[in-house]
C-alpha cells in the first residue's frame, strides 16, 4: 500500500479477524476486493451486452441501476473495497426452488451483515461501510469471484469450493482501502475455465435458455418467468416448466459441484437459514390461495415478492403440465381459476382444464362456486383484493 493512502486500512490481518467472526454469526469465506479491479469493468461492459440486447425482459430495475452497478461507489461516496460472504443452503428438488423455501434471507442475511458492520466499526475507527444484500446494485457474483470466494460458473452462478453453487451472498462496501493490494492483471481466460468442457448446465436446461456459456436469457428462464414476469408465459415455454412455480435450480442440481454427499456435512450449524413457520403448500392449495392465505404464507419467506396472482397464475400452469384427468382439489383449484378477475389467471385456468381433457367439468364446477360465492360473499371473494400487490 502506498504511503499515500490515508483513511482505514484493511490488512490482511484485519481481514482475517473478520473472517473468523463472520463465520461465527453464518457468514462464510469473507473475502475482499478493491473496487478498483478491472475485473468490475470487465463485469460492467457484460451489463452494458446484456441491456443492450433486451435481455432484461420486466426488470426494469437494471437499466434504472444500470451507473450504480458499474460504479457502486455512487451508493458509499468514498467506497474502495467490498467484503463478500456466502451463505450456504439446500434441500431437495421441489416446485419452489431451494434457496426460497426457508425464511427470508433478504432479512436474515442482512441481520447477519449488520453484526459483521459493527465488528469493522470496532476494529475499523472512521470506516464508512454499507450493507449490500441482492436487491441493492452491485454486481455481487463478479464481486465475490473477485474478492476470492469462487468462480462463475457456464450457468452464471458463483460457485464456491467445498459449498457448491447454492449458496447467498452478502457484501459489505466500505471506505477502507487494502493493505498490500494492487490492481489485477486482465483475465486471459473466462471466468467458468474451471467448468473444463463441461455443458451439462447448458445442456439441462428446460427452456433452452442459455445462448452460450455464461449467457443465459432471462426471458426464457423459468426462474425468472414465475418470479419476475408479470406477463404472460408463452405456452411453449409454460409446457417446458414442469411443475415449478417458483425458481427452477436445473442448471445447478446437474452441476458436479454440487454433487458432494459430503457438502452439508461442512456447513456449520450457524450458516444455515431456519425454515419458515408455515409450510409452503402444495400445487392444489396455491393454485387456489386466497389473499389472506398468500400473506400468511409468504409474509416471512422470498417467495413475498412474487404476487398472488403470478402465484396462482404458475400453480394454475404447472396443474395443466400434469398428466391425466384432475382430481377433485385440482379441479376446484381450476375452476376457481376460470372465475378470477385476472386475465392471465383465468387463461392458465383453462388451459389447464384443456390439457387435463376438463374443461366441460371445469366450467359446469365454476358455475356452482359462481352461485355460492354471489349467495355467500366473503372478504376473500374480493377481486379488488390483491389491488396492493
Amino acid at each position: 500500500m502506498s504511503a499515500a493512502v490515508q483513511g482505514p486500512v484493511l490488512t490482511a490481518e484485519l481481514l482475517a479477524e473478520l473472517a473468523a467472526y463472520a463465520e461465527s454469526v453464518g457468514l462464510l469465506r469473507l473475502g475482499a476486493a478493491d473496487l478498483d479491479d478491472p475485473g468490475f469493468a470487465a463485469a460492467g461492459a457484460a451489463l452494458d451486452r446484456f441491456l443492450a440486447a433486451g435481455k432484461a425482459g420486466d426488470m426494469d430495475f437494471l437499466a434504472r441501476t444500470q451507473a450504480v452497478r458499474k460504479d457502486p461507489a455512487q451508493m458509499l461516496p468514498g467506497a474502495r473495497s467490498v467484503l463478500v460472504a456466502a451463505v450456504p443452503y439446500t434441500g431437495d428438488a421441489a416446485p419452489v426452488a431451494r434457496y426460497a423455501r426457508s425464511l427470508d434471507y433478504h432479512t436474515v442475511v442482512h441481520q447477519r451483515l449488520i453484526a459483521l458492520e459493527k465488528r469493522m466499526h470496532d476494529l475499523l475507527p472512521g470506516v464508512a461501510t454499507r450493507i449490500c444484500v441482492d436487491t441493492k446494485p452491485l454486481l455481487e457474483r463478479s464481486a465475490a469471484a473477485l474478492a476470492g470466494l469462487g468462480f462463475l460458473g457456464k450457468h452464471g452462478c458463483l460457485i464456491v469450493p467445498g459449498l457448491g453453487s447454492y449458496v447467498l451472498l452478502g457484501a459489505i462496501l466500505c471506505t477502507a482501502a487494502r493493505a498490500g493490494a494492487s490492481p489485477r492483471p486482465a483475465l486471459t481466460s473466462p471466468p467458468w475455465a474451471a467448468c473444463g468442457s463441461c455443458t451439462r448446465c447448458l445442456d439441462a436446461c428446460p427452456t433452452a435458455a442459455f445462448d452460450g456459456p455464461g449467457d443465459l436469457d432471462p426471458r426464457r428462464c423459468i426462474s425468472y418467468l414465475t418470479i419476475e414476469h408479470r406477463g404472460p408465459v408463452p405456452d411453449e415455454l409454460a409446457a417446458r416448466m414442469g411443475e415449478r412455480i417458483a425458481g427452477c435450480d436445473v442448471c445447478q442440481e446437474v452441476c458436479p459441484y454440487n454433487a458432494s454427499a459430503a457438502r452439508d456435512r461442512r456447513v456449520p450449524a450457524v450458516a444455515w437459514i431456519s425454515p419458515p413457520p408455515r409450510p409452503i403448500p402444495d400445487l392444489e392449495t396455491m393454485a387456489a390461495i386466497s389473499p389472506s392465505q398468500y400473506r400468511a404464507h409468504v409474509r416471512h419467506m422470498a417467495l413475498r415478492r412474487i404476487p398472488r396472482r403470478s402465484m396462482r397464475r404458475n400453480a394454475l400452469l404447472a396443474l395443466g403440465n400434469r398428466d391425466g384427468e384432475p382430481g377433485p382439489r385440482e379441479l376446484h383449484a381450476v375452476a376457481l381459476g376460470l372465475l378470477d378477475p385476472d386475465v392471465q389467471v383465468a387463461a392458465a385456468a383453462r388451459r389447464a382444464a384443456v390439457r387435463r381433457c376438463a374443461l366441460q367439468a371445469a366450467l359446469d364446477l365454476a358455475e356452482q362456486l359462481r352461485a355460492r360465492m354471489a349467495a355467500a360473499p366473503t372478504a376473500d371473494d374480493d377481486p379488488h383484493e390483491d389491488a396492493a400487490e
